[in-house]
């Protein structure tokens, strides 16, 4: 490997003799180029807030206005008297839009750039993912406490209806983002949300899945989901660290 290193900066060497420099045309251009660097003005965050705000002001607000009035909609919902239905398709929903924001990184073909920027692919990741779940997780928890004052249900059940389909939906998208095919292909991505949505819609329509005797089969579910989702998020951004995904995109 050392050899061929010096073999290749041989013929870069030998190659660059033959290239004539114009040292007046090369001062000129580099006093264009100070002359516009003076004229730029660039601001480095110097906190933790103004970083956040930064990030804020260039994520995609379309998809953040849709994950908010999901939100709303799933906490609207809470007084409807077939509610544990509607709130696993919208707990469904909500893992998709989650995650569906830190995709469009990978599949817009700009995940190199972004990581020459000066917030790289991984802290733009972090943010963002942060972000989403803290706002699903907000939405998820006034939604448990509502509908629970509500309908006087069962917190274990009210909980569990929410999220095993928010968990079980990110895994399975959390899947789809670590191909290489997935992540690179948006209408897979979006496929993949549409799908995992009607999966959730068909199950809950299942009357035997509300019974007490479920309880058990929710708690299982939920904590194999819930094991499964860390291990891909491990997995994710260890493939980050090592630069596996950057190399492919």
């Amino acid at each position: 490997m050392g050899e061929d290193y010096s073999k290749i900066k041989q013929m870069f060497a030998k190659n660059d003799t033959s290239v004539i420099i114009d040292s007046t045309k090369k001062q000129e251009t580099l006093a264009q180029i100070k002359t516009r660097m003076r004229e730029l003005t660039t601001t480095v965050p110097t906190s933790r807030w103004q970083t956040i705000k930064i990030q804020i002001f260039y994520m995609d607000k379309v998809l953040l206005m849709l994950h908010l009035a999901a939100c709303i909609g799933i906490v609207l919902l809470g007084n409807r008297h077939n509610w544990e239905q509607y709130s696993m398709i919208f707990a469904s929903v909500l893992g998709v839009l989650s995650l569906l924001e830190v995709s469009i990184l990978f599949s817009s073909g700009m995940t190199e750039l972004a990581e020459s920027c000066y917030y790289n692919v991984r802290q733009i990741v972090v943010f963002q993912m942060t972000c989403s779940g803290i706002i699903s997780m907000t939405a998820l928890l006034i939604a448990f406490v509502y509908a629970g004052f509500i309908n006087k249900s069962l917190a274990i059940e009210t909980g569990l209806y929410m999220l095993v389909p928010f968990v079980s939906t990110e895994c399975i998208y959390m899947a789809v983002m670590l191909s290489e095919s997935g992540r690179r292909n948006k209408m897979l991505l979006v496929a993949v949300g549409v799908f995992a949505v009607l999966f959730w819609s068909t199950l809950s329509s299942i009357p035997s899945l509300y019974e007490t005797s479920a309880i058990v089969f929710w708690g299982m579910a939920f904590l194999a989901g819930t094991g499964i989702f860390v291990m891909q998020i491990k997995r994710f951004f260890s493939a980050l660290e090592k630069g596996e995904i950057l190399c492919v995109d």
